[in-house]
């Protein structure tokens, strides 16, 4: 399935800003609750475990249904920007999206191969825990680059946050 091409309109529909902000607030969210339960010692059977495990389902089914909405909708207009940076913005989402999918298998293989939310089951399960880090840490720079990026190209042209719903005057 080869995407919409791109067309006149200056933002994304409803829908597409939805995932897109919803994907946000929760990623933004596992990334803290993932880092406290790995360093203070919180135990499976505690709270933050299962949230985390929910929400990064919810994240996981949200980037599938985000892919597709994006395949099937117009684009608005293209940024106007050189070659080179069509590539890295093209190829950040790519491994973004990539890297959310990754880590929601990682996620539910170390969970699987536990056999259960156990603490010690998971302590000993290290591969998939530390690819499950890992990525995160890899998607943890992905994502600084993206924020830098709308940052950037808000400043040089001021239509990137518009684009995604946020209303905003230039």
């Amino acid at each position: 399935m080869t995407p919409v091409k791109a067309g006149n309109k200056p933002s994304y529909d409803k829908t597409a800003v939805v995932f897109h902000w919803a994907s946000a607030a929760a990623i933004l969210l596992l990334w803290p609750i993932g880092k406290i339960m790995t360093h203070t010692g919180e135990t499976p059977n505690t709270v933050l475990y299962p949230l985390h495990v929910i929400i990064g389902l919810a994240v996981a089914l949200t980037t599938v249904a985000r892919v597709i909405w994006v395949l099937r909708h117009e684009r608005p207009e293209e940024l106007e920007m050189p070659r080179w940076e069509k590539i890295l913005l093209v190829a950040n989402h790519y491994v973004l999206y990539i890297l959310l999918l990754l880590l929601s298998m990682s996620g539910i293989v170390m969970l699987l191969s536990a056999g259960s939310l156990d603490a010690l089951a998971l302590a000993k399960n290290k591969g998939p825990r530390d690819q499950h880090e890992l990525a995160s840490t890899v998607f943890l720079v992905m994502f600084v680059m993206h924020v830098g990026g709308v940052i950037y190209y808000q400043v040089k042209n001021g239509r990137t946050l518009k684009r995604m719903g946020v209303p905003v005057s230039r």
